[in-house]
């Protein structure tokens, strides 16, 4: 009878190979269009490459069409170890990178990744390399083992999370990849210790405000409206309003409460000496999902509504993105509870569980009905420059995923 100690040895002994794995594949650029990428299909194929290597038996590519792309193809991988069972237990990952954003703040190129003092450097090393190496070479463990698993045991490595998932998840789950029994992991989230596992998230609502006044020169601001003005006083105005009336505390979430943030701001006009007309700027809420996100809209367009009265401007609430909170994944279980024992075989840790303000595949798949957990341990690199991960969490995490797949795919055939 296999044993975990001996297939956690087994990880161990593939630390070199699990770093080339990823420095090679963090080589292969996999930006998206919407950041002036050509997509994921150069590392797509190098993923599937390395699957076919070490012996998946069912290796799959979705491809969803997308026109922005040179091969007008979006790909998604699915490999999988069929058991007696259609019955999945999932590792979700995703292939793509938001863009490097200023080159000269990183200390070497992104795309030249290289080892140093136990981390691998390079753009999307953490976000999402480390999981996607650590969950190929946890499922390979498996791979040469006689039996035959009970439940399925599949990676879904896709495309577009970075961007919304239209072209990623949620192309698959309209294919019908997932079964409402089966089991997902995603490790698009943690800590530094491990010792966090994501159930909930909120409700994201992006407002975009148009205030439309009326420009004239700075020395006669009579004669106009000025409509950054009053654009600064209903920012302030409303968010004062929006936190008392969305005020409730819920100790499951980080934070503990709705955030309402005020960020983009456009330019409104090029000189100084002149009063604008016009005055764009962006909200982003983290609503708790105690709230209608409807509810929120309309209560800005009545505050607009004041102002405009008020001012004499017009203003426009308008919403940039709305993602709504699916069900948050039971507490106890099955699924949590065989996760939480790999943490603290592990990590020697107690995992507990937490919402946050998003956003994940995993709230992708509550929304349509599916029971997901997002986990891995991250030191918080993710869309930094010189992003980072530890070695040590890449072995680590792919250990807990090992264990998860033998608890859970082949069921009282290990020991100790």
């Amino acid at each position: 009878m296999p044993s975990i100690d001996g297939l956690l040895t087994v990880i161990d002994d593939n630390e070199e190979r699990m770093i080339e794995a990823l420095i090679e594949m963090l080589r292969i650029p996999a930006i998206g269009p919407e950041n002036g990428g050509d997509g994921e299909f150069e590392r797509a194929r190098f993923i599937m490459e390395m699957l076919k290597d070490f012996g998946f038996e069912e290796v799959e590519m979705y491809d969803a069409l997308d026109e922005r792309v040179r091969l007008r193809q979006r790909p998604n991988i699915i490999a999988k170890k069929k058991g007696e069972s259609e019955r999945t237990v999932w590792v979700v990952t995703h292939m793509d990178t938001v863009p490097p954003g200023d080159l000269d703040a990183w200390m070497q190129p992104p795309f030249a990744p290289k080892v140093e003092n136990g981390k691998v450097y390079g753009l999307g090393a953490e976000d999402n390399g480390q999981a996607i190496i650590a969950s190929i070479f946890a499922a390979k463990a498996m791979l040469s083992l006689e039996e035959s698993p009970k439940n399925s045991l599949g990676l879904a490595i896709v495309a577009d999370e970075e961007a919304g998932s239209q072209k990623g998840i949620e192309f698959l789950i309209q294919e019908g990849v997932f079964g409402k029994d089966d089991i997902i992991y995603v490790p698009d989230f943690g800590s530094k210790e491990g010792d966090v596992i994501e159930i909930a998230e909120k409700t994201i609502l992006w407002l975009r405000i148009m205030v439309d006044g009326k420009q004239t020169h700075a020395s006669t601001p009579d004669e106009g409206i000025n409509a950054l003005k009053v654009g600064s006083q209903f920012l302030v105005f409303l968010l004062d309003q929006l936190n008392s009336m969305y005020g409730r505390r819920d100790t499951l979430f980080m934070p503990d409460r709705s955030t309402f943030e005020p960020t983009k701001r456009l330019m409104t006009v090029g000189n100084v000496n002149t009063v604008p007309g016009e005055d764009v700027f962006y909200i982003d809420i983290r609503l708790l999902p105690y709230y209608d996100p409807n509810n929120v809209i309309e209560n800005a367009k009545k505050v607009a509504r004041i102002f405009e009265d008020r001012s004499g401007a017009r203003i426009e609430v308008g919403v940039e993105q709305l993602g709504k909170t699916g069900e948050p994944s039971p507490m106890e279980g099955e699924a949590i509870d065989t996760l939480k024992e790999a943490i603290k075989r592990v990590r020697g840790v107690d995992a507990r569980s937490c919402g946050i303000g998003g956003g994940t595949c995993a709230n992708i798949f509550r929304q349509h009905g599916f029971q997901a957990y997002a986990w891995e341990t991250v030191e918080g690199m993710a869309h930094t420059p010189d992003e980072y991960c530890k070695v040590d969490n890449l072995v680590s995490d792919s250990k807990v995923f090992a264990q998860i797949f033998a608890r859970l795919c082949y069921p009282d055939q290990f020991g100790e």
